[in-house]
């Protein structure tokens, strides 16, 4: 393995960091350390040498995981994971516009996930169109892990990623009927489509990455949400991630049947199966 301060990071996370000063100096058996406080900016990382690699950041109080040099062209990885210690967990990564460059939907358990030296191995879900497939060899410390995440204000434990996540679920029931647009709304969208020609397949915009801080968990029970909390507090100026686990709490999910997401945590935010065909989707 390749250890290296991240010089450049990909847009539209990117960043540039200076040489470290010798208090962030890289730990040979740590993850890569740099900060620039007046840019409010904490990053670990490590690099290996056959290209892939792994960037840990705090921006502004916002958190990212990032995978690079991983396989171009492929929208969403799904991938299930594995630690050297035994340790597995299925996680979900959409790409953000730079070739081959791929963000966590749920960083800071993902995050936690990668602390502990040894194998990370990571394979594509059975099924998926891409057959992507790698091994890290992670540093035997996580200290500078854990600054990144106590950077942007994160537990450095959290007892739900101990519990499967509940793959597949969606908010969405696929027997409602449609709404319909209103003739208005209708005709604006005629409209537009006249004059703007419909984008091709590399230059259609993706959709944004709800922000991490923003998110809930909740458990399933009986196919309905229960127990949702925040996971992480309140920002100001933000909205409050609290009323949404109100709104969240007693929600039916679809999807599964029951005893395949039974007792499972559910994230608010998170990609959903390309098989469930969201409303928004065909007005």
């Amino acid at each position: 393995m390749k250890r290296m301060l991240v010089a450049a990071l990909c847009a539209p996370l990117s960043v540039g960091l200076g040489a470290a000063s010798p208090a962030n100096a890289p730990q040979e058996d740590d993850w890569e350390f740099a900060e620039d406080a007046a840019r409010q900016l904490t990053v670990a990382a490590a690099r290996f040498e056959s290209g892939p690699g792994i960037v840990i950041q705090c921006r502004e109080g916002a958190l990212a995981a990032l995978l690079t040099g991983m396989p171009a062209g492929v929208e969403r990885l799904d991938l299930r994971a594995t630690r050297a210690d035994g340790r597995q967990d299925v996680q979900t990564w959409r790409a953000i516009g730079a070739e081959g460059t791929f963000r966590s939907a749920v960083p800071a358990r993902d995050i936690r996930f990668l602390r502990g030296g040894g194998a990370y191995e990571v394979h594509a879900v059975e099924g998926a169109e891409h057959p992507v497939s790698a091994t890290f060899d992670l540093p035997p410390q996580s200290a500078n892990l854990d600054r990144v995440l106590t950077a942007c204000g994160w537990d450095l434990a959290d007892e739900r990623d101990g519990l499967e996540r509940a793959a597949g679920v969606s908010l969405t029931d696929p027997e409602a009927s449609p709404r319909r647009p209103s003739r208005s709304r209708s005709r604006s969208i005629t409209q537009r489509s006249r004059r703007m020609p419909a984008p091709s397949a590399e230059g259609a915009p993706r959709p944004p990455m709800p922000p991490a801080e923003q998110q809930v968990s909740c458990i399933v029970r009986n196919l309905h949400l229960a127990d949702c909390r925040p996971t992480h507090a309140a920002i100001a100026g933000a909205p409050d991630p609290a009323a949404l686990a109100a709104r969240l709490t007693g929600r039916p999910v679809y999807g599964p049947p029951a005893g395949e997401v039974e007792g499972k945590v559910f994230y608010s935010g998170t990609p959903e199966p390309l098989i469930v065909v969201e409303r928004e989707e065909i007005l």
